[in-house]
């Protein structure tokens, strides 16, 4: 009989925050950032768009709990290793559709960061395009090397920051366009033109509905899944079975209430804000711009540069922790193979790819590539630690009571 779970010990820690601030610093990129996600998934569709994150967030935290939970009851940081545990019995399977998820999400959400980076350097700074890059390869691959705890406090320091800044922005934006959205209310505004959603090719657009929006939110949920495996690793250190609740209480709060609230302030610049094919580049920027605010065009690029970095550094440390092992070695006479060059080529090369995706541009990213990686994700990932997650947690608790009273 499974022994009863009693959590000892405080939920909200440095380990459990800081992976929290993790999920959400790695949520937060290129497409978070730019509004392109935002737009494309919810903001789009109708007046009630920006309420659907709600659901897309609450699958995703639901999820990240098992991996956190898997990596303390294992005692493996690798994705590669706890993976093992929680598809069983199709252990080796489950691991296979997990790196081929976190692979290719990598090579295109940390692709699409490079990309915008560089762009960032050359509009603000008038710094030639390969030196922004170099810049981006040198600071990505910088934090995320040295461990899981310099990248949960490189991620609690940037996500202060991306939240401060967020919260200015969609604070006063919702109070300038407040009047917009009311007329969107009163008239009960759906766009029909919404992007319609579809499993293959060029979907076009489609009369908005509530099937629609919620097809897309899924997508949403779907795609995000391959976090799971940076998130995962920055929860290494936890002392307690409960901390993994204060995870999951910190990253949905969080990830919910920034997420709807970009969502709400692109809402209220419908529908120029989709009709414009200018502004559909970058929503935010778009909306910053029309609040005529010198400061915030200053302060957006800080925000844009911040969720560049975090959510490359979030993938690139999960790529390290899954493959560095495989070349870390005792050597003979003591010692080991010197584990931060090992991690920096294992950087370098995974960077080298990003950047090749990353010529494909942005919005082929968010429109392309995500929207498959979410349909996959479901089948690789959800599905999955929905059927044999849940139930091989029972399993390792009932391994490892010792676990549980820590």
């Amino acid at each position: 009989m499974e022994t009863k779970v009693k959590p000892k010990g405080k939920i909200f820690t440095s380990v459990s925050v800081g992976a929290a601030t993790v999920w959400f610093s790695t949520h937060c990129g290129a497409g978070f950032a730019s509004g392109t996600q935002e737009l494309n998934y919810f903001a789009s569709h109708s007046w009630y768009g920006w309420i659907f994150p709600v659901l897309s967030i609450f699958i995703i935290g639901i999820n990240y709990y098992v991996g956190c939970q898997a990596v303390y009851l294992t005692d493996k940081q690798s994705f590669g290793d706890w993976a093992l545990e929680i598809y069983k019995p199709f252990g080796v399977v489950g691991r296979l559709l997990l790196d081929i998820s976190v692979i290719v999400t990598t090579l295109a959400a940390t692709g699409a960061c490079i990309s915008a980076g560089a762009n960032l350097f050359l509009q603000n700074l008038g710094v030639p395009m390969v030196v922004g890059t170099i810049v981006m390869f040198v600071v990505i691959g910088g934090l995320s090397i040295f461990g899981a705890d310099l990248v949960r406090k490189n991620a609690m320091v940037m996500t202060v920051g991306i939240i401060a800044i967020v919260i200015l922005i969609v604070v006063i934006g919702v109070v300038k366009f407040a009047p917009n959205y009311s007329a969107l209310v009163s008239e009960n505004y759906m766009n029909p033109a919404a992007p319609k959603w579809g499993v293959t090719g060029a979907t076009g657009t489609t009369p908005a509905s509530f099937g629609n929006s919620l097809l897309w939110a899924l997508t949403y949920a779907g795609f995000q899944m391959a976090i799971v495996g940076g998130t995962a690793a920055a929860y290494v250190g936890a002392k307690s079975y409960g901390e993994a609740k204060g995870f999951a209480i910190t990253g949905i709060i969080l990830n919910i209430a920034m997420l709807s609230g970009v969502c709400l302030l692109l809402t209220m610049g419908m529908p120029e804000i989709y009709t414009n094919e200018e502004a559909k580049v970058l929503p935010t920027l778009f909306m910053v711009n029309s609040l005529d605010i010198g400061a915030l065009k200053v302060v957006y690029p800080i925000l844009l540069m911040l969720a560049l970095i975090t959510t490359g550094v979030g993938f690139c440390f999960a790529m390290v922790t899954r493959f560095g092992r495989y070349f870390i070695k005792e050597k003979e006479g003591g010692g080991k193979t010197n584990e931060k060059l090992v991690n920096s080529i294992i950087c370098l090369i995974t960077l080298i790819f990003c950047w090749g995706i990353a010529q494909l541009g942005l919005i082929w990213v968010v429109q392309v590539a995500y929207r498959y990686l979410g349909i996959y994700n479901w089948i690789a990932i959800i599905i999955p630690f929905t059927i044999f997650g849940w139930k091989n947690l029972k399993r390792l608790r009932a391994e490892h009571p010792e676990k549980l009273v820590a």
